[in-house]
C-alpha cells in the first residue's frame, strides 16, 4: 500500500520539480491549444484540494482520452509546473498514469470532509429550530430534521459537484453559513420575517440530496439532478412535507418563492425560474450567493 507523502499533496504543490503520487481523476475535457494542437485536461483531487492536469499525447488523443476513468484512483508520473510563470498558479503536465488497485493506495488520502466541528453545525439548525415562534415552519423543519434517514443524508452529502463546499459535508456546512448570513441581515434589518427566512435558508438547497449520486472520492449528478435541477427538487421535497402539517397556503407560497428564487434574477442564467419579489428572497439570494463565491475563492488558493 502506498501513502501519499507529505510534499505531494495538493495543497504542497508550490515549486516545478519532478513528481509521482497518486490522484482522482475528478474530470476530464478535450482542449486545443492556439497552434491548433489537442490536449487532454484532467482535474485531480485528493484530500487537500484540486489541480489541473495536462497531457499532450504525440499520437492517438481519442484513446488516450477514453482510457481516462472518471473517479478512478491513478499513479500520475509528470512535472509540477508554474503557468503562467510567476503567477504561483501550478499544474502537473502528466507524462504517464496508472489506475490502482484498492490495495496500492490508502483511502483517507483522498477523502475531502468539511474542517468545520459538525456537532456545532448541527446545533445551530436545532436551537434555530427550537427558537421558532412560527408553529407552521417550526413543525416543518422538524417534520424533516426528525427524520433519521434525512438527517444522515444532510449532515454528509456535499453541497456542489464543483465550485464551493464540493466535499463530504458540504451541505451541512453551507446551509448553516447561509443561516448565519441570514441571522445578520434580520439584526441589521428588523423588517425581515426571521423564521421565514431562517427556514428558506435551512432548506434551500434540500434538494441536493437528490441531485447528486456520491461516494468517498467522486460527485455526479444523478439522473435526477441532470434533469430536473436542485431548485425544481427542493421545492418538490418541501411541498410534499407542508402537506403533513396543513401550512396555511399563503406561507406556503412565500416559503416556495425563496427556494425558487435563492439563485438570482431569471436574467442571470443561474437557475431561477423567477426573480428575488420578497425582502426575504432578496436577502436570501444574497447570502447564498456570497457564501458560494467566498468560498469558491477560498478553496482555490
Amino acid at each position: 500500500m502506498f501513502k501519499k507523502s507529505d510534499e505531494d499533496f495538493i495543497e504542497n504543490l508550490n515549486s516545478r520539480r519532478q513528481i509521482r503520487s497518486q490522484f482522482v481523476i475528478a474530470d476530464k475535457m478535450f482542449k486545443k491549444a492556439k497552434t491548433g494542437r489537442t490536449y487532454i485536461d484532467v482535474t485531480l483531487t485528493d484530500k487537500t484540494g484540486r489541480i489541473v492536469g495536462r497531457m499532450f499525447p504525440k499520437e492517438d488523443v481519442e484513446g488516450k482520452y477514453e482510457a481516462i476513468c472518471i473517479g478512478n484512483i491513478c499513479r500520475v508520473l509528470g512535472k509540477v509546473n508554474e503557468y503562467p510563470s510567476g503567477s504561483g498558479r501550478y499544474n502537473i503536465i502528466i507524462d504517464n498514469f496508472k489506475e490502482l488497485s484498492e490495495d496500492e493506495y490508502e483511502i483517507d488520502d483522498f477523502v475531502i470532509t468539511s474542517d468545520r466541528d459538525k456537532a456545532n453545525l448541527i446545533a445551530e439548525i436545532d436551537g434555530t429550530i427550537a427558537g421558532m415562534g412560527n408553529v407552521y415552519l417550526k413543525n416543518l423543519l422538524k417534520a424533516f430534521f426528525s427524520d433519521k434517514m434525512f438527517t444522515d443524508e444532510f449532515f454528509n452529502s456535499p453541497s456542489a459537484k464543483f465550485y464551493h463546499h464540493n466535499y463530504m459535508g458540504g451541505l451541512l456546512e453551507h446551509s448553516v453559513e447561509v443561516l448565519k448570513l441570514c441571522k445578520t441581515a434580520c439584526e441589521i434589518f428588523p423588517e425581515l420575517d426571521n423564521d421565514l427566512l431562517y427556514t428558506g435558508a435551512i432548506l434551500h438547497d434540500v434538494g441536493k440530496l437528490k441531485a447528486y449520486d456520491y461516494d468517498l472520492v467522486k460527485i455526479e449528478f444523478s439522473e435526477e439532478g441532470k434533469l430536473l435541477d436542485h431548485i425544481f427538487i427542493s421545492c418538490d421535497m418541501v411541498k410534499e412535507k407542508m402537506k403533513e402539517i396543513e401550512m396555511p397556503n399563503d406561507l406556503s407560497t412565500q416559503l416556495l418563492h425563496l427556494i425558487l428564487s435563492h439563485h438570482g434574477e431569471v436574467k442571470n442564467g443561474w437557475g431561477s425560474p423567477v426573480d428575488p419579489k420578497t425582502p426575504e428572497a432578496v436577502a436570501l439570494h444574497h447570502a447564498d450567493n456570497l457564501d458560494a463565491k467566498v468560498k469558491g475563492l477560498i478553496q482555490t488558493l
